[in-house]
């Protein structure tokens, strides 16, 4: 494609690695299988489907085991649940340390009462991309160690 070009060392470096970017999106770690915790875990998320109009998102995604001495990927199916953010799905509104944020309740007549404050996923996730708040690895895992804590039973079976 460039071959007409003379291209300094710099350039090519960023060039090969560019060719040599693994495909796809994002590569996870989790914490060790239960039962094979020989092996590394990570999610890869392989694909991201977003609907804006419906505020919907789905992720396509794997685990994979990798032997921790070699780095070899094991061939072990293991479950992939849906996951899924919905026009109804929330999260917490979160502070610079990444805390949910608290605050008083309205209503109450307890001084030392708070709740957390929710915000609709879809829109959030844009507004955290859209103004620099976060990047797109930051913001997956964010999530991925929301949907590995409501999943971690199902993620964690054999086949």
């Amino acid at each position: 494609m460039n071959e007409h070009l003379i291209i300094p060392e710099n350039i090519k470096e960023t060039l090969n690695n560019i060719e040599n970017i693994s495909l796809h999106l994002a590569e996870l770690p989790l914490q060790a299988h239960p039962k094979l915790p020989q092996f590394d875990r990570s999610i890869r998320v392989l694909d991201i489907d977003a609907k804006s109009r419906q505020q919907f998102i789905y992720f396509r995604y794997e685990q994979v085991l990798k032997d921790k001495e070699t780095g070899e990927e094991i061939n072990i199916a293991l479950p992939a649940p849906e996951w899924i953010i919905y026009k109804e799905t929330w999260s917490y509104l979160r502070d610079n340390n990444n805390d949910p944020i608290e605050l008083p309740l309205a209503d109450s007549k307890d001084d030392l009462a708070v709740d957390k404050v929710k915000v609709p996923s879809y829109q959030y996730m844009l507004w955290l991309l859209k103004n620099s708040k976060v990047g797109f690895i930051e913001l997956l895992t964010s999530y991925l160690d929301e949907f590995v804590k409501t999943n971690k039973e199902d993620l964690n079976t054999l086949s």
